[in-house]
């Protein structure tokens, strides 16, 4: 029979009940959610959608990295080198507007980013609660001492009887772009959440719906930790040149010109930045090595989350075709078009095109926006661009999830009422506290079970 829906009495049936009426409720609750299409269709659609959100963002990140790697390769970048007295402490790398000199550099701390560990269960597969829907919340901001500043940046995670094991939880909160994985220890299988890099990286994890959930992730610095927090967000800190710099990264730009630092570790070296001949073939090397793992990134987006999306063929097309174009140019030098896609170098002919013009090599890479360095940084440009059809992709896909979140919500928030009004009116007929000991829809006496209710 159809049970009205009453707000005022949510869980109302459980407050004087006892531990049973609790578990009645979870199996009600569970049962009510597997047999409502609307959620399962509304979780499928959610499911999908956050994992195309996932691969635009992928997408974006793997074309602007190479784009970084073109850009550096302009005007002298590729005849430029940059040499670390100590690659434990540091490597550096020239960019665009390199400038020759010799800096000290003393690295005093590097950033990391905060790690979470739940406690831990005897089984990484094993469900976890009843399958109740859970919204999880995770905000980001700053923390100090027992204070937590947001800044604005949230996840939404969904739980329910289809994620509610540990690995479930991983997976969920990777789709909302988190980075989590399950560790093991003597003491069984644990959730383990990492935040991004840097200070404000902090996290705090609020969740609703399935206590058992709650139990095991909610985190609030100030407040309850169901969470041990592991290492600390934190922010990069060194002196260049007697000049402190702080950075949310590992990977410092902007402080010397045109070159790029990579921190691996704590102390003090001196970073050379010449023009040098040699540098030519190694920046060579990292363009293709740069262009091969682009690929092979596309490649698994094209059987993955993005399979058969127009914005993904649109970017595989356009790069192929500019390199593939030039293929006889790069062949001159030593770096062949191979057919699956991807560029080999051909060390020895490499060399061999260095000592001869280093040059004319340089303006194949980058000429005035005329070499292939110069022109594929033009094209990521206008695929990462304002207006470009991965980015009409993405503002859509945010769009339908933050739309269907909301759907699964108000919907899930219904049948937590409906579950808790048929438990609270089944335990109190069933006892005799109604006016007839009977339930309706029942005639003849007292029901067998509250599923037979439910029928």
């Amino acid at each position: 029979m159809a049970v009205p829906i009453n707000s005022n009495s949510v869980l109302g049936g459980l407050k004087s009940g006892n531990a049973a009426s609790a578990e009645m409720y979870g199996r009600v609750n569970k049962s009510l959610f597997a047999q409502n299409a609307g959620v399962q269709k509304l979780s499928a659609q959610l499911t999908r959608d956050q994992t195309r959100l996932s691969g635009l963002g992928q997408l974006q990140s793997a074309l602007a990295n190479f784009q970084s790697l073109t850009q550096s390769l302009s005007g002298a970048g590729l005849q430029t080198g940059a040499t670390s007295s100590s690659p434990t402490v540091l490597t550096a790398v020239t960019m665009s507007g390199a400038r020759s000199g010799t800096y000290a550099i003393d690295v005093q701390q590097l950033a990391q980013s905060q790690t979470l560990l739940a406690r831990p269960q005897k089984d990484q597969d094993t469900p976890i609660g009843n399958g109740v829907p859970s919204a999880i919340k995770v905000e980001f901001g700053t923390e100090s001492g027992s204070g937590f500043t947001p800044n604005g940046s949230v996840r939404s995670i969904s739980i329910d009887s289809g994620n509610n094991t540990l690995q479930g939880m991983a997976d969920a909160f990777k789709a909302a772009g988190i980075d989590a994985t399950i560790v093991k220890s003597s003491a069984g299988f644990a959730l383990q959440i990492k935040g991004p890099e840097g200070a404000a990286g902090s996290m705090r994890i609020s969740a609703g719906g399935d206590a058992a959930v709650e139990k095991l992730l909610a985190y609030n610095p100030a407040g309850l930790k169901n969470l041990t927090a592991g290492s600390a967000a934190q922010d990069a800190i060194l002196n260049i040149d007697g000049k402190r710099v702080t950075s949310s990264s590992n990977v410092i730009t902007g402080q010397i010109g045109g070159t790029a630092l990579a921190l691996t570790g704590k102390g003090a070296t001196k970073v050379l930045v010449a023009q040098e001949t040699g540098a030519i073939a190694r920046n060579i090397g990292n363009f293709a090595d740069g262009f091969n793992k682009l690929s092979s990134t596309l490649q698994g987006l094209q059987q993955g989350g993005l399979q058969s999306d127009p914005a993904l063929r649109q970017a595989q097309d356009q790069l192929t075709n500019m390199v593939r174009s030039n293929s006889e140019a790069l062949e001159k030098a030593g770096v062949t078009f191979e057919k699956n896609g991807t560029l080999k170098i051909d060390a020895k002919a490499l060399e061999a095109a260095v000592q001869a013009d280093p040059n004319a090599l340089s303006k194949l890479f980058t000429d005035g926006g005329k070499g292939i360095a110069d022109k594929l940084d033009a094209q990521l440009g206008q695929l990462l661009g304002a207006g470009s059809g991965i980015g009409k992709e993405k503002l859509t896909a945010e769009r339908s999830v933050s739309t269907l979140t909301g759907q699964k919500t108000a919907l899930t928030n219904a049948l937590n009422a409906q579950a808790s009004n048929l438990v609270a009116r089944y335990t109190e007929i069933s006892q005799g506290g109604g006016a007839n000991s009977a339930l309706p829809g029942l005639p003849g006496g007292g029901a067998r079970s509250l599923f037979d209710f439910m029928a």
